[in-house]
């Protein structure tokens, strides 16, 4: 079920908590060593980090999972590590690739010092967190260089969801709904972006994308065709999902990258 927070301007889907053993779960694969270097592929990943961090600089991925985006950034020539709290995932990954440097931590507080890192990289996960994402952004801060350059991502609330929403085509909840089975937020991008500014972000860059799934998902009668399509893993439909992410991205892509400079060396 999808339901609209009018106070927030956000929507949360209840489906399954997000915990570390749902993650756990999920990235159960049975070639998990290819899954991991196919992360490689990841282009738009590669385009913003090489356009905002020279080579050799020091990333971390937080929430990285089974380690796909810090091997392809590794790839890439970076000196990148990350941190996931789903801890049987990492310890896979620790045994099938040893050099990769990803161990089990909390993105909220990790171990790592002040102002250690050029860029942090985090992918969809700051949607997850029912009591705000703020200690992870503020965790970000606390561990990125001066000038450093946080990308973020997550669901967001599309020129599509937001007419949606103002039409009433989604049911409301409010402060009292039972978090036990949320998974996501899909975030209003002019309130994360005054919620990074307190703490000392400044946002460079925004670039929505995955449109394929912002249409599928919220126009009804074409999600079944649609759900074909975005399931392909053959060059045509790789094709078209681009073609959709260029012509169609700002008006319902399903998710948003921002691109922030750390603008003060110490968070609030």
């Amino acid at each position: 079920m999808i339901a609209y927070d009018p106070t927030n301007k956000r929507l949360a889907l209840f489906q399954r908590e997000a915990t570390p053993e749902s993650w756990d779960e999920q990235w159960n694969q049975k070639d998990l060593k290819k899954n991991i270097s196919s992360g490689k592929t990841h282009h738009f990943i590669e385009r913003f980090t090489k356009k905002y961090l020279s080579s050799g600089g020091r990333i971390l991925e937080g929430g990285c999972g089974t380690g796909q985006v810090v091997f392809a950034m590794r790839s890439w020539g970076y000196d990148a590590c990350g941190v996931d709290y789903a801890q049987q995932a990492i310890a896979t990954t620790n045994a099938l690739v040893p050099s990769l440097q990803v161990s089990a931590q909390d993105v909220r507080a990790t171990t790592f010092p002040n102002a250690f890192f050029d860029g942090y990289w985090s992918l969809g996960v700051i949607e997850h967190f029912w009591d705000g994402f703020a200690p992870i952004t503020k965790e970000a801060h606390r561990v990125l260089k001066p000038a450093g350059t946080l990308f973020l991502t997550f669901p967001w609330m599309s020129p599509l969801r937001r007419m949606k929403a103002h039409f009433g085509l989604y049911p409301r909840f409010d402060s009292s709904t039972d978090p036990t089975t949320f998974y996501e937020f899909m975030l209003d991008k002019e309130r994360v972006v005054r919620e990074l500014e307190t703490q000392g972000f400044a946002c460079a860059e925004s670039y929505p994308y995955d449109a394929l799934k912002g249409i599928k998902d919220e126009i009804a009668f074409l999600h079944l065709p649609l759900q074909k399509l975005y399931n392909s893993r053959s060059a045509s439909a790789r094709a078209i999902r681009y073609l959709f992410t260029i012509f169609f991205s700002r008006l319902c892509g399903h998710m948003l990258l921002l691109v922030c400079k750390k603008s003060s060396s110490v968070s609030p």
